[in-house]
């Protein structure tokens, strides 16, 4: 008998199995959890196969012992195959992401929970009880939910409501897990975050798959505890990068993962965030797509028309009215300037006009001799005269958070004001607080009354100056996620925009917006139309890096629209292209990518989300 095994271990890409002699004392099957010898080593692998034939004179090793208590079933073990084709990855390199080996001591640590009332405002209770009774009738569904506060308490009561159901949550910050953990109130969840060590992740594992019901809670790390008695999945704030890991393989996307358990074991799968996204709208129905119903009031002023007569640069007539007021009555505001570095933005200092694309409308960024549109990708140079009044007063505009509070520090001078980002601590009790989206991921504390009595963002523009493809959908984010802020303050939200026709439209109606960008998308051959993939390339020699590069691309172009990307300089003197192909020719390009050695560095999915 010959075993083909999977070992535990980071493989090449292009090596799939090795095979060993399978005693006959030991039974094996496919699935199963086995030590092996490896070079000069004994490790763990999972089993292939197993065949009924003789090793044909080549000498094997043997397969030394089997762990009885752990089995990846048929259903389990082909999803992780698929998914490392999928990812461009050897299978036994997702297998050593995913499982983690059996401990030597079978002890671990048990984390007691101090639980923390979950409650919410009275007058929101009805938006629970809807959801709920709307979750319960699905298997699939969007929801557009302030913040995890709101989310975790739909969660709480869809469990409260079905309570045999075996669950995984999953939120994208280990903050988040321990925010939302001391809240599952009496459902002592397991929690795997990727900060455990081996032993205790293999033991939490296997106690959630020993259980008929339970909660399993974590990270990105958690959904690779792949079950397929999973009943029901929960992604928190769904559209945050921190879900994907980008920084080293495999590079897989959570949401992604639960996607496929959703289609392989009919989990029901049930995403929450601020706002829409064009993926949501292409993947729930309308049937599907549920919203909380109430949001906080907002402004939305336009600082083409405002800001030509304000003494300040940062701030308009409104803005600046508004914190008169909250001040004079003792309250506090919250300034969000999203900005630290250079400007990016071009403005004209005669009309204030901030240029946009011709083509699609968007505020165009600044690059050193051209202009470049992050939704098409309309690249023009630079204008030397405004298109608008035939000004020669063109300026990158884009003041920094210090700028800002200077600013403020000239118009209230005896109030007390305090930057807070990742560089500055600040005084969180100062009475305007001028923050990045640092605070908002590090200290924002959602499941407390925050004091706050407006919310004013400064630049609402700054997610759209970027030439990437997804900045709208950043848009998007940015403005439901301060107003959600907002929303939990009871405080109004005024933003400050060039694109205040866009602004109004997200926030008026987010998933109409959603479908208007995912329209845009298909003309652009943008996600979730078009799948787009990232190849570096390294060599101590760059004319091999550029030979080897090229080769690559004239394989690609035997795919019929496929699109290939300029060659762009990457980390560590590599050279990278992104590649796009349409969702139903990704197999082709995965079979290319599949034969490249491991000097390529592939992300088979770099927008997504």
């Amino acid at each position: 008998m010959i075993a083909e095994v999977y070992p535990l271990k980071r493989l090449p890409r292009k090596i799939a199995f090795f095979d060993y002699i399978a005693p006959e004392e030991i039974e094996l099957k496919r699935g199963s959890l086995v030590q092996i010898p490896y070079r000069t080593k004994t490790i763990w692998g999972i089993v292939k196969e197993v065949k009924d034939k003789p090793p044909r004179g080549i000498k094997l090793k043997r397969v030394l012992a089997v762990y009885d208590d752990f089995t990846l079933r048929e259903e389990e073990l082909s999803f992780f195959e698929w998914l490392a084709a999928d990812l461009a990855q050897s299978p036994a390199s997702i297998l050593l992401a995913a499982i983690p080996r059996p401990p030597k001591r079978t002890s671990i640590k048990h984390q007691p929970i101090s639980w923390l009332p979950l409650t919410i405002p009275s007058s929101e209770a009805d938006h629970v009880v809807r959801i709920v009774s709307q979750l319960s009738d699905r298997a699939k569904a969007f929801v557009q939910s302030p913040d995890i506060r709101r989310s975790t308490a739909v969660i709480m009561g869809y469990l409260n409501k079905n309570p045999k159901q075996k669950s995984i949550i999953l939120a994208p910050t280990t903050r988040d897990v321990e925010l939302v953990r001391s809240r599952l109130t009496g459902m002592d969840p397991i929690v795997i975050t990727g900060e455990e060590t081996n032993n205790e992740r293999f033991k939490i594992w296997q106690k959630f798959r020993s259980q008929e019901s339970g909660v399993l809670l974590g990270t990105r790390t958690a959904a690779l505890c792949v079950d397929q008695d999973t009943t029901s999945v929960f992604v928190l704030r769904s559209g945050d990068r921190n879900f994907k890991s980008s920084d080293r393989n495999p590079r897989y996307d959570a949401r992604q993962i639960v996607w496929d358990i959703h289609k392989r074991f009919s989990a029901n799968l049930f995403l929450f965030d601020v706002s829409p996204s064009p993926e949501t709208i292409s993947r729930f129905p309308e049937t599907e797509q549920l919203s909380w119903g109430t949001s906080a009031p907002v402004d939305v002023i336009d600082i083409h028309r405002e800001r030509p007569g304000s003494a300040s640069s940062s701030l308009t007539h409104s803005a600046v009215r508004l914190m008169e007021e909250v001040l004079s009555s003792e309250g506090r505001v919250l300034c969000v300037h999203n900005r630290k570095g250079v400007a990016s933005a071009l403005r004209c200092l005669d009309c204030a006009m901030t240029l946009t694309c011709s083509s699609c409308a968007t505020v165009q960024v600044a690059q050193t001799h051209t202009l470049e549109c992050p939704r098409c990708r309309l690249r023009v140079s630079t204008p030397i005269r405004c298109p608008s009044c035939n000004g020669v007063k063109l300026k990158p505009f884009g003041p920094g958070n210090q700028e800002v509070a200077r600013e403020l520090a000239k118009i209230f001078p005896t109030v007390s004001i305090s930057i807070i980002d990742r560089e500055h601590a600040g005084d969180p009790d100062a009475q305007i607080l001028v923050v990045t989206s640092y605070w908002y991921e590090a200290l924002f504390q959602p499941f407390k009354k925050l004091s706050v009595q407006a919310v004013i963002q400064i630049d609402a523009d700054t997610p759209l100056y970027s030439t990437s493809p997804t900045a709208i959908q950043s848009f998007m984010q940015s403005l439901w996620q301060w107003r959600s802020v907002a929303y939990a303050c009871r405080a109004p939200y005024v933003i400050q925009t060039s694109s205040s026709q866009l602004a109004q439209r997200i926030l008026d109606k987010p998933f109409d917006a959603a479908k208007e960008e995912l329209a845009a998308r298909q003309d652009y051959n943008l996600p979730p139309v078009y799948r787009w993939t990232r190849v570096s390339h390294r060599s101590d020699e760059p004319r091999k890096t550029q030979i080897a590069i090229e080769q690559l691309k004239h394989s690609i172009d035997d795919i019929e629209r496929a699109r290939v990307g300029a060659v762009n300089s990457g980390p560590n003197g590599s050279q990278q292209i992104d590649v796009g192909v349409p969702q139903d020719q990704i197999d082709e390009l995965l079979g290319i990518f599949t034969a490249l050695d491991d000097r390529y560095i592939i992300d088979t999915n770099i927008y997504n989300g």
